[in-house]
């Protein structure tokens, strides 16, 4: 079931690559912006916001000249973002999530809503700061991410 809906979020990853996001322009993009990045089936919104409280939900990773960049090492765990209309600024975004948070990786926009630990389908996620290995989360989950760019490591486990 957790393999299936963080399925989810690389398909969110590659489709919302893949489909030449043309988006609002963001001039002075920098690595380590904090983004709130929402969407529906046809459109999708990036704000960049305060990196304090829980507004935002991914974070820069990497500013890229155009769309022929890699973001890193495992690809599908980062979320690109076409930010200017003529696609001269191509970002990798790594996905935040709060500790002890439940998740609903079911549908396949750009903002993975929380939801009710205990809910059917929720995904309980335990982040591990200072730690960029998926090893660190031990057998107990049942996928982990890691970026070494934010030194953060993601646990997932059934949240219900």
């Amino acid at each position: 079931m957790i393999a299936a809906c963080l399925g989810g979020l690389v398909l969110v990853a590659l489709v919302l690559g893949a489909s030449l996001l043309r988006g609002d322009s963001s001039p002075g993009t920098a690595v380590g912006d904090c983004v709130k990045l929402t969407s529906t089936e046809t459109a999708t919104r990036y704000e960049k916001v305060s990196c304090d409280g829980r507004l935002h939900n991914y974070t820069v990773s990497r500013v890229l000249g155009s769309r022929g960049g890699d973001c890193g090492e495992a690809p599908h765990s980062y979320t690109t973002y076409d930010s200017r209309k003529d696609l001269s600024e191509h970002l990798c975004l790594i996905p935040v999530f709060f500790d002890g948070e439940c998740y609903d990786f079911t549908s396949h926009l750009a903002e993975n809503k929380r939801m009710a630990c205990g809910t059917t389908g929720a995904t309980k996620v335990r982040v591990l700061t200072n730690v960029a290995d998926e090893a660190a989360c031990g057998p107990e989950s049942s996928k982990a991410m890691a970026f070494k760019e934010t030194t953060t490591t993601y646990c997932f486990t059934p949240g219900s």
